[in-house]
């Protein structure tokens, strides 16, 4: 469900809640279950969109994860590790315990059952097609490349 008001756009579902501040272009991502919110900036946001696409893009990890395979049938040493650009965010998940860890750089880790996993991957999807959550996005990444720029990033 999206809800948009001049200051803020946010995406929720059952498992999570995604929101952007229009002005300062901050995220934050509220976990419902585990009553933990994450702070981020857009590269760190950027890293977990990267890192959730990656993961999905697993088709082992995701017959795991949607139960085509029985998490609880695989070996205890089974691990699937994927890495967001520079270890901003990474993900660990260990299939017989059908939970899927994720370690930002803040430093916070935060553990999640398969079906939080899939309402945060559902819940990014959604934002990511947006159109008014893809233009807030570009507003403030160009910004953020003028910033740069003008601080001599841009030689």
């Amino acid at each position: 469900m999206k809800t948009s008001t001049a200051s803020q756009i946010s995406f929720a579902n059952a498992f999570a809640e995604l929101h952007l501040d229009k002005e300062t272009g901050e995220f934050a991502l509220d976990f419902r279950r585990q009553e933990v919110t994450i702070y981020l900036d857009h590269g760190k946001y950027q890293a977990l969109v990267l890192l959730v696409q990656q993961s999905i893009e697993d088709e082992e990890f995701l017959e795991y994860l949607n139960w085509e395979r029985d998490p609880l049938s695989c070996e205890e040493t089974r691990v699937f590790q994927v890495c967001g650009p520079e270890h901003i965010v990474c993900m660990d998940c260990v299939p017989n315990c059908e939970r899927v860890k994720l370690t930002f750089d803040h430093p916070v880790a935060i553990d999640l059952s398969f079906a939080d996993y899939q309402g945060l991957a559902g819940l990014i999807k959604e934002a990511q097609a947006d159109l008014e959550w893809r233009r807030e996005l570009l507003r403030h990444n160009m910004q953020d490349e003028d910033s740069d720029f003008a601080a001599g990033g841009g030689d």
